[in-house]
């Protein structure tokens, strides 16, 4: 029975890697976008519908008070969060950095710790997208441009009750302008509520730092000072829906009331198939995307050697972008190991 199921663990990561890497190579033919690992990929393979979905460090860019480091909201945890590529990424880019905070966020993604109520989060290097055409790149571990293009977060989410809480979380800007290194702050702040167990509603406002306004318009659509609605349903347990309303205070911000919808479905195991859309405005411009996932390495272990929660992750997302008149193609991809 264990090597019976060791063997379905193995063949359900074959089976990731190689749709991933027909996803990669479906990115020919057009303008072909690539960033580096980022906890994102999850939520723009779902069309950015992503406020009322619960996470762990991706929470941190889209609702703080979605943040979750274990099953139950009572449950104490410690996570420090891995990127198993990011020696490769150091090898590939000796030289090319200045601050060692740099290398450092490439190898730790981030880390967590749940205590009682609360839950706490740091997000580590996450490559800002504000510059499409700065990342217009042909090798997933190919840096440039990145020391001065980062973002780091830290939040917390506070539980009012198991199917209620407040998040706030902080985020720190590093750009370089001028021949000068620069840091600015911007904060979010949410709300996520369960008013039944397969149905979740969260809202968040975001503050971007004046100068980067526009840092997450792209493909995300979110604007500085607007509140930003969500809303997931899960009809049965491997199917999960959502959807996003963008702006919908109407702050003359952008993304008026834009619509961002997605689903996730789990038709095996922990092995994932995402997808979503969205369009802007009378949809001149709009955006396709497809992705898949695999949340958990125990099924590859031994039964004595697993642990309790999951601790590898793999996701990878294509998005297609249709803008005046141009087709964009962006590749996204995340591994992640969790301890």
């Amino acid at each position: 029975m264990r090597e019976a199921s060791k063997g379905a663990g193995v063949k359900r990561i074959v089976v990731a890697f190689l749709l991933g890497l027909g996803l990669v190579r479906g990115v020919h033919g057009g303008k072909r976008l690539v960033t580096l690992n980022t906890v994102k990929t999850r939520a723009l393979a779902m069309g950015g519908a992503f406020v009322s979905v619960k996470d762990d460090l991706a929470s941190l860019n889209f609702n703080p008070a979605t943040l979750s480091m274990s099953s139950s909201w009572e449950q104490n945890q410690v996570s420090v969060f891995f990127n198993p590529l990011g020696p490769v990424l150091i090898m590939e880019n000796k030289g090319a950095c200045s601050d060692l905070t740099v290398p450092l966020g490439w190898v730790i993604r981030g880390a967590g710790v749940s205590v009682g109520r609360v839950t706490v989060g740091l997000l580590l290097g996450e490559e800002s997208l504000g510059d499409a055409e700065r990342l217009e790149r042909s090798d997933f571990f190919d840096a440039t441009g990145y020391e001065n293009q980062r973002n780091a977060s830290f939040g917390l989410c506070f539980h009012l009750a198991p199917r209620a809480s407040l998040g706030l979380a902080g985020e720190a800007f590093f750009r370089e302008e001028d021949g000068q290194r620069r840091l600015k702050l911007g904060h979010r702040y949410g709300l996520y509520l369960e008013p039944r167990s397969n149905l979740a509603v969260g809202l968040c406002y975001f503050d971007f730092p004046n100068d980067y306004g526009k840092d997450r318009m792209v493909l995300e659509g979110l604007a500085d000072e607007t509140l930003n609605v969500g809303i997931s349903y899960s009809p049965w347990e491997a199917l999960t829906l959502a959807l996003d309303v963008r702006n919908v205070s109407d702050e003359g911000k952008g993304a008026v009331r834009e619509p961002h919808v997605g689903l996730e479905i789990v038709p095996l195991g922990d092995f994932v198939l995402r997808g979503g859309y969205y369009r802007v405005g009378d949809g001149g411009e709009e955006t396709f995307s497809l992705g898949i996932g695999l949340f958990d390495w125990n099924g590859v272990l031994p039964i004595r050697r697993r642990f309790s929660h999951p601790t590898f992750g793999l996701n990878v997302a294509v998005l297609w972008q249709r803008q005046a008149g141009v087709e964009n193609r962006w590749c996204f991809f995340s591994c992640v190991v969790r301890i």
